[in-house]
Formats: C-alpha cells, structure tokens, sequence
C-alpha cells in the first residue's frame, strides 16, 4: 500500500471508531501516538541517538544491534537445551568476534560440557552472529575459602554421576528406562536426548504412552497435560509443575544419563 492511501485509510478508520465509540482502539491509537510521537519531534531536531528514536527504529527493525544484543539473542535459542539438562551459560564479554561464555550448574565440570558448546553454542553463534569466530568457556571465579582443610561442599556430593542408557530412543519416540533404581522417560527431538523422571507432577503416574508431537510437546497419557519436551516446562498451564529434568550427555550414539540426580 503506498504511503497516500495508507494515510487516507487510517484517517477513514479513526473517523468510523471516533463515531462508533469504540474505546480500546482509541485508546490503541493514542498510545501508537504517545509512542511514535516523541521519537518524530526528536528526529526533527536532529537528534537520531534519542532512545525514543532508536526504540522506534528497533521496532521496525531498522537499526543494527550491537554485538552483545546479538549474541545475547544467540545464546537465548539454545539456553532452553541447556536448561533441559541441568545446566545455564551466562555470557562474559564480546570482542572481535571471540564470545567469552561461563557455563555453571551441571555443565561446568561435566564431560558433556564440551560437547554442549560445539553442538549447542557455536551452531547458534554462528547462525545469528555473523563476525563469530570462536567461543571461550572461563572459569567460574572461586570463592574465598577461609584458610585451614578444606571441607566437602554439598555441590561435591551433587556432581553428575554418568550412567549410560542401553537402548535410546530413536528419533521422534519416547522410551522409558531404570537408571540406577530411578524411573526415567527419554525422549529424542531431531537427535538431540532428553531426560526426565518418569512420573507426572500431577500424582507421579507413570508417562508410557504418553504423546510426543513433531514440535516437541510431550502430551500426558493420563491427564493430557502438556509439557515442552526439551526443558520439561508445563505449556497448557504456565507456572504450573513441569517435569523433573535430568542431565544428559550424549556422544554420536551413545547417550548417558545422570544416575545420583535421577
């Protein structure tokens, strides 16, 4: 539509809601208005670097993020893999396309960690990054320890203990399993294995027969609850329950799951 006939439309719009009084798209109108018309008066000034103009702008998708909205954007496609397995990715610094990343919970110090960033992180920098050039996992900074033995700190108990799985699911399919005297229901999106405790939040029946569609909402067998496959959460009623994630490792074919948190 070009510009003329777009300005003579909404003028014949504002008139016919003005005269039917309807209320709540008036008040959509004004606050279009309330928005667009600063960023406007500060473009006339000669003052594009306003943030009225740039949050304008960055609606219609007409200015360049800078690097760290970027990566950040990168990182947040694949935080809810990482989350699914127990643990997070917090980014440090971006700086002539080396991406500085600290992985904490069950990633650090795990032996899938490695493999989560080449799989995971570098694919999703790589995508919606374009000066990308490597990743960098630090260190987590340590604490200070007053002097004297070293004590044995519950996250020492906590670490994942890796159990491998006999027969993994196939891709599309869920499979239950034992794991270590724990129940445990696995199921394969794109070849990538999640885990869970195999029990409902609702009354901990257990979830064979449960659905898994294409898009990877797993449907409850018992009470048709559905939860997202990936990291567990409940999708048909936010906030509630989901399913109890368990960390997983996986290697080609081979996929382990964490026995002492299962």
């Amino acid at each position: 539509m070009e510009f003329h006939e777009a300005v003579a439309e909404l003028d014949t719009l504002v008139r016919t809601l003005e005269r039917e009084g309807d209320e709540r798209a008036l008040m959509l109108l004004e606050l279009i208005d309330a928005v667009h018309r600063p960023a406007l008066a500060a473009l006339a000034e000669g003052r594009p670097e306003d943030p009225a103009v740039q949050a304008v702008l960055g609606m219609y998708g007409l200015t360049e993020l800078e690097d760290e909205e970027l990566v950040e954007e990168a990182l947040d496609s694949v935080r809810p893999y990482i989350e699914s397995h127990g643990g997070a990715v917090e980014l440090r610094s971006v700086e002539e396309g080396v991406v500085r990343v600290q992985m904490s919970g069950a990633c650090h110090g795990c032996a899938a960690s490695a493999m989560t960033l080449k799989r995971g992180i570098e694919d999703a920098l790589r995508a919606g990054y374009p000066d990308f050039r490597e990743v960098v996992a630090e260190e987590p900074e340590p604490a200070g320890e007053p002097p004297g033995p070293k004590l044995l700190q519950l996250e020492d108990l906590r670490r994942p203990v890796f159990e491998e799985v006999p027969a993994p699911p196939g891709e599309g399919e869920l499979r239950a399993t034992d794991a270590d005297g724990s129940s445990l229901l696995l199921a394969n999106l794109g070849g990538e294995v999640y885990a869970f405790r195999n029990g409902c939040p609702i009354d901990g029946l257990p979830l064979e027969g449960a659905r898994l569609s294409d898009d990877g909402v797993l449907v409850c067998p018992w009470h048709n609850c559905a939860y997202d496959a990936r990291s567990g959460r409940r999708l048909d009623e936010p906030g509630a329950d989901g399913l109890s994630v368990v960390p997983v490792a996986q290697e080609g074919s081979a996929v382990r799951v964490a026995v002492n948190v299962a």
